[in-house]
């Protein structure tokens, strides 16, 4: 076999890096038919290779594409990290060559201040995310997807309604509750709690056509909400498809059915309304949500994959 010849990436590497990802991704909808066509993986790729700050490098093999990588630093709250994105590798071959790919890159990546790494991992594929294990990253999230349409009626007792701007300060305080809850171990999310008012505040800002918001009522009281998002489509976001951005039960009420009862509902709101799929994420370490999501029939699609280097 001809040895991998690896050479920083640069615009003529946008095609050939194309038609590796449009085979990556063939192999993946195979496994998730509910992912979208890739229709212009150039244009995927180029997403990717645009950013600002982006990086990486393009592997051969006797002239032939064997792989890519590309990351570009991405700001979540107040802490920065390096992230390789849903289109941001592919291999051909063996998958031990992403090793070598990310020795090649990863140098720079370390020097220009980036010791806190996280790449896009198709999860269909068991041998490239063992791969990334044995590059001393481990998983810290899943994305995931499933059918919409519910026959999972669970009787809660709570009345589940649309949501109005009056219920926003209800949302404002369960959301709080959530971030609070992964304060602790294992979470520790190192997130600066905000206030209610501020939580509130972005609330406030933030609404728009782009959301649909849901409430559970239990003897009167906001116990629950479920945020759903039209999240713009990309390469694991089919164009029809609806996010489920949050859900949120009172602390008192967790244990009870409102999180399945919500669920329930929103999968049969969303297939009523024309959205077949419905897609969603949650961190590993969030042991509710880690067992939960799966147990209402999400399939992961991608796991994020995290190192910090010391």
């Amino acid at each position: 076999m001809p040895e991998l010849e690896i050479q920083p990436f640069s615009d003529d590497h946008l095609e050939p890096a194309a038609e590796l990802l449009s085979e990556r991704h063939r192999r993946h909808r195979e496994a998730e038919p509910l992912l979208p066509e890739l229709d212009d993986p150039v244009a995927a790729v180029e997403a990717e290779w645009s950013l600002d700050e982006a990086s990486g490098v393009f592997a051969s093999r006797g002239g032939t594409p064997a792989g890519y990588l590309l990351a570009a630093p991405a700001t979540v709250g107040a802490a920065t990290a390096l992230r390789v994105g849903v289109a941001g590798q592919a291999i051909e071959g063996e998958c031990e060559a992403m090793r070598d790919l990310y020795a090649a890159a990863g140098q720079r990546w370390f020097d220009d201040g980036h010791s806190r790494q996280y790449v896009f991992v198709p999860s269909f594929d068991p041998e490239l995310v063992d791969t990334w294990f044995r590059l001393c990253f481990g998983a810290s999230g899943a994305l995931a997807m499933r059918e919409t349409g519910s026959d999972d009626d669970f009787d809660a007792d709570v009345t589940i309604r649309p949501g109005t701007r009056d219920d926003f300060p209800d949302g404002a305080r369960l959301e709080l509750a959530m971030s609070e809850a992964m304060q602790p171990a294992p979470s520790f999310s190192g997130l600066t709690l905000q206030s209610h008012e501020e939580v509130l505040a972005e609330w406030i800002e933030d609404v728009s056509d782009k959301y649909e918001l849901f409430v559970a009522e239990r003897d009167g009281r906001v116990v629950g909400d479920t945020v759903l998002y039209y999240r713009p489509p990309d390469l694991r976001v089919p164009a029809d498809s609806i996010d489920l951005a949050q859900v949120s039960t009172e602390p008192e009420a967790r244990g009870t059915g409102v999180g399945r009862a919500m669920t329930a509902h929103v999968l049969r709101w969303a297939q009523e309304h024309g959205h077949p799929a419905m897609t969603t994420d949650w961190r590993m370490t969030n042991l509710y949500a880690s067992r939960f999501w799966p147990k209402r029939g999400f399939r992961p699609t991608f796991l994020r994959l995290y190192r910090s280097i010391p």
